[in-house]
């Protein structure tokens, strides 16, 4: 009898792949493919034409599209990561800091009319524009951890949901980032309670593409875009943001451009000088950097050329789980407030292509003294200046 004990083979790790078709009538041979390695067919990604297939092993999925290049592309389920700061953030200092201002002293949470309001929407004037927004209620769809649609705030302004999730159903946020989003944006509060968000009378539509611990996958995010392109939003927040760039998602956005949707993202939160990530990063899509209460660009921000648009991203109010409010710091924080503004222009003109209302934005933009054009774009953005 041997004195050493044999070690069992451990299970083999499944991996998930993004298949998509070159040739669209050839899923047949998809099916075939997979068959014959023992993988299977997870779900279906019709506005990029692909499917989400999961084998057995790296080894396997290799070997099924092997020479195969002129039928199939195949790509990893890259994983993205929410834009918020959970944990406190240390930039590394600058190489040539600049001079010594002392900050101004910062101003109290305003109030109007008994509603609280954070600094970010004073900021760029929206409680200066709501007694001139219409009865039309603008469709945003919000891709994030789901909304906690019990929320006091929120509750009226939810119309619909979906979680693409595996093995789940229900919407509702366990995580808490995707109701702080959708509060910037939408909140509903009067005078009695709760807070106001930019525009208090949209109608939210979401999706719960990332799970309890804050992680995505872009299977999920690209089922989710093709579900809120089937409810004919017209505007989409995207705080969230990823290194790797994906022929995948790139057809998805190009997709969701053609049917009229704006499309806002986060810049990221690698800090400033670091670049712009996926999905700010594609042409079609607004990106956001991020800047704190005293008009300086946030040190955790991604900065580039990409960048359109500046926005309030540190120490920002909004809903939270449980009918609670929490502040929280990212460029998470800063998207919502552009798709906000996107929001009420639209409420205002009526519907309008994604390239005239970047011009109308722009026009009504405010460069910054103390950030440089790949820190702020066309800049911060001022609802007075627009509606008026």
């Amino acid at each position: 009898m041997s004195l050493f004990m044999t070690k069992e083979k451990a299970p083999p790790t499944m991996v998930r792949k993004i298949v998509s078709l070159k040739n669209p009538g050839e899923v047949h041979l998809l099916k075939q493919s997979l068959e014959q390695v023992g993988a299977r067919l997870i779900k279906e990604l019709p506005i990029v034409n692909a499917y989400l297939c999961e084998f057995p092993s790296e080894e396997k999925a290799l070997l099924t599209f092997r020479n195969r290049e002129e039928l199939f592309e195949v790509e990893d389920d890259i994983e993205f990561k929410l834009c918020w700061l959970f944990a406190p953030f240390f930039p590394l200092p600058p190489l040539f800091p600049p001079p010594f201002q002392a900050p101004a002293k910062p101003q109290p949470q305003p109030v109007y009319g008994g509603v609280r309001v954070g600094w970010g929407l004073k900021r760029i004037g929206a409680p200066e524009v709501w007694d001139k927004l219409q009865k039309r209620r603008v469709r945003v769809g919000i891709i994030d951890t789901g909304i906690d649609y019990k929320h006091q705030d929120l509750r009226e302004n939810i119309k619909d949901g979906i979680c693409t999730l595996d093995g789940q159903r229900d919407f509702m946020d366990d995580y808490g980032h995707g109701t702080h989003i959708a509060g910037i944006i939408g909140s509903a509060g009067n005078r009695y309670r709760g807070m106001m968000g930019i525009n208090p009378y949209v109608d939210i539509y979401a999706v719960k593409a990332f799970n309890k611990e804050g992680k995505g996958k872009l299977s999920d995010i690209i089922e989710g875009l093709e579900w809120l392109a089937r409810r004919q939003v017209e505007l989409i927040n995207m705080s969230f943001s990823t290194s790797e760039n994906s022929r995948a998602f790139a057809s998805a956005i190009s997709f969701m451009e053609a049917q009229g949707i704006t499309m806002v993202a986060a810049s990221g939160n690698d800090g400033v000088g670091r670049s712009v990530k996926f999905p700010a990063r594609f042409p079609q899509v607004i990106a956001v950097s991020a800047t704190d209460r005293y008009d300086r660009v946030a040190a955790f921000s991604s900065t580039g050329p990409e960048v359109d648009f500046c926005a309030p991203g540190t120490d920002i109010p909004s809903a939270w789980l449980n009918n609670s409010y929490e502040e929280k710091s990212g460029t998470s924080f800063a998207a919502p407030h552009i798709t906000g503004i996107a929001a009420d222009i639209q409420n205002v003109y009526g519907p309008m292509p994604p390239s005239r209302l970047r011009e109308i934005m722009a026009s009504g933009a405010v460069r910054l003294a103390q950030l440089s054009d790949e820190q702020q774009g066309a800049g911060m953005v001022e609802l007075p200046r627009i509606i008026k």
